[in-house]
């Protein structure tokens, strides 16, 4: 009975106060009508039209906090997200998100607040939207239909909090995959993915997004993938890969500027397709053919780790003995440190030279050694470029003579070269820039292993097979030898994993000796790729796990464009 008196009484006291002229007064009532519960209501849905918008926000404070027995100020609330205040706009939809039961004209007003001007009040009225969950259906997807994008991005992010009892919106998210607004995109891919298993129908709309220009929507496909149904991308069968190449190659090379591509498919540790676009040379219109031969760019250094593997095989050289001791560079004498640097810390880019020194390579001025060799990853063209001068040293042969006779001839290589000569001059394609137009075709007549080998696509695929075959005639190093080449000589934070979906998204980076590794769940995924100034860009991967791999070659500045989409499309193969 007293408790009752009390609670009266402090009604009574908080009545008298909401009729006070100063809104801190009428503020603190409100505060405390908050622990009233249900009888407070009346007064509190009264407060939401006081003068003072921070009387306004408290009350709709106040009636959140009263939870579903407020619902009776529901309508009250609803008319409050028409407030001209910001604050009081976001306070009425947090509060009927807590309250709402999911009336017709709470959503339609909640949904309405999905194209408010104040961000924070599209925040809270998609989650109270997700809160009331399937009652809200109908009106967000009609904003998904119909709205503005800022609204279509809203509905999105809606859905997506809403989880699995969004899963009947699946077939309009997946339409919206294909919206012109990239932030749209985005949060339908999330959505989906929240759905989960249910949103199963979205898959093939998925799938087409893993290649969309977009990097954070492809993430985003791909992980909605993962939730909903990972088999179907690993799955996939080379022939719909090669299909799907197809289909991209020629709308990414022209939204990308880029006037030839070639590629080539690695099966069971076979070329089980290759494929030309374009041309090599805009110039005078020469198509790609499967001979055409590009830059490979920093492709070259693979190469040149199995050629110092090898001598590694022969005991001609020790991965772990200084290079000094096999060769002192006038240009490195006096660097703190450079006596240190090994075959080892060159192919694993862990040497502490730069990529390339002031000047360049040409001029064969100073070396410096920027950190302790050994000490941390560090990618560096010059050291490949000193093991590259060691190996000629030790085995008395430039190194595109010695790569001929020891590697390419065996493998039956017809167009690969560490440098430019006359029989393959007419194969050679020409660099492109970024928008297309003719740069240059290189003549590089003095071999650097960081970078100047010309190669087909498929002859570099069949680079990669060999690898894939260690200790057979069909191979080209021992089994020891290439564990050691595929083993994670040192972590790499510095860069980000190669784009791919499902179960092939990485989830660390390595190099090896001479490649870099990704670690995913289907298996470490060997890969290096190429940009050189000339104007080409390039990249490869392989699985020694399953003999899958792919190469693909392009003549455009903007090619890394090209083969990131078709990789983050194809995954693993």
């Amino acid at each position: 009975m007293r408790d009752r008196a009390a609670a009266r009484q402090r009604r009574g006291t908080a009545r008298a106060l909401l009729g006070d002229r100063n809104a801190s007064v009428r503020w603190t009532a409100i505060t405390a009508l908050a622990s009233a519960g249900r009888e407070a209501i009346p007064l509190l849905a009264a407060g939401l039209a006081d003068t003072s918008a921070t009387v306004r926000a408290g009350s709709a404070i106040a009636l959140g906090k009263i939870g579903t027995a407020a619902r009776p100020a529901e309508q009250a609330l609803a008319r409050a997200l028409t407030d001209s205040s910001a604050r009081v706009r976001e306070e009425a939809a947090i509060a009927l998100g807590v309250i709402s039961t999911g009336s017709p004209q709470t959503v339609s007003a909640l949904a309405h607040c999905l194209s408010d001007a104040d961000p924070y009040v599209v925040g809270r009225s998609a989650r109270a939207l997700a809160s009331i969950g399937t009652p809200a259906l109908p009106a967000l997807l009609e904003v998904l239909r119909r709205a503005d994008h800022p609204s279509r991005n809203a509905a999105t992010i809606a859905l997506g909090n809403m989880g699995p009892a969004a899963a009947p919106a699946a077939t309009v998210l997946g339409a919206a995959l294909a919206d012109d607004n990239a932030d749209v995109r985005y949060g339908a891919a999330h959505a989906l993915g929240r759905i989960g298993a249910p949103a199963r129908e979205a898959v093939p709309a998925l799938l087409a997004a893993l290649s969309d220009a977009d990097q954070d929507v492809r993430t985003a496909a791909s992980l909605a993938l993962d939730h909903i149904d990972a088999p179907a991308v690993a799955q996939q069968h080379w022939n719909s890969i090669a299909a799907l190449i197809d289909t991209l190659t020629p709308r990414l090379m022209r939204e990308a500027h880029v006037p030839g591509v070639s590629v080539a498919l690695i099966q069971k540790k076979s070329v089980v397709w290759s494929h030309q676009y374009g041309v090599a040379n805009v110039m005078n219109g020469q198509a790609v053919t499967e001979s055409t031969m590009f830059e490979a760019c920093s492709m070259s250094k693979p190469v040149l780790a199995v050629m110092a593997l090898r001598l590694v095989e022969q005991k001609k050289l020790d991965l772990d003995r200084p290079l000094v001791q096999y060769l002192d560079l006038p240009s490195l004498r006096g660097q703190p440190g450079h006596e240190r640097i090994t075959a080892r810390m060159a192919l694993s880019h862990t040497s502490g030279l730069p990529n390339w020194r002031r000047g360049g390579d040409e001029r064969d001025g100073p070396l410096p050694v920027n950190f302790p060799p050994g000490s941390h990853f560090g990618y560096s063209g010059e050291a490949i470029y000193y093991l590259q001068q060691v190996i000629e040293k030790i085995t008395g042969e430039p190194i595109e003579i010695l790569a001929r006779r020891e590697l390419f001839a065996p493998l039956g290589l017809r167009h690969i070269s560490f440098t430019w000569n006359e029989d393959i001059a007419g194969l050679i394609a020409g660099g492109h820039a970024a928008d297309g137009k003719y740069n240059t075709t290189t003549t590089y007549t003095h071999a650097n292993a960081a970078y100047t080998l010309y190669t087909s696509a498929a002859d570099y695929a069949r680079f990669i097979i060999a690898l894939m075959h260690p200790g057979s005639r069909a191979g080209v190093l021992t089994p020891r030898s290439t564990a050691a080449m595929l083993a994670h000589q040192v972590p790499v934070s510095a860069r980000e994993p190669i784009e791919r979906p499902g179960r092939a998204r990485a989830t660390a980076v390595y190099w090896g000796l001479g490649w870099a590794i990704n670690t995913t769940g289907q298996g470490d995924i060997i890969h290096h790729g190429g940009s050189n100034g000339s104007g080409f860009r390039c990249f490869s991967q392989f699985n020694p796990a399953t003999g899958s791999g792919i190469v693909i070659m392009t003549n455009g500045a903007s090619g890394t464009d090209v083969w990131i989409r078709l990789i983050s499309r194809i995954g693993n193969l």
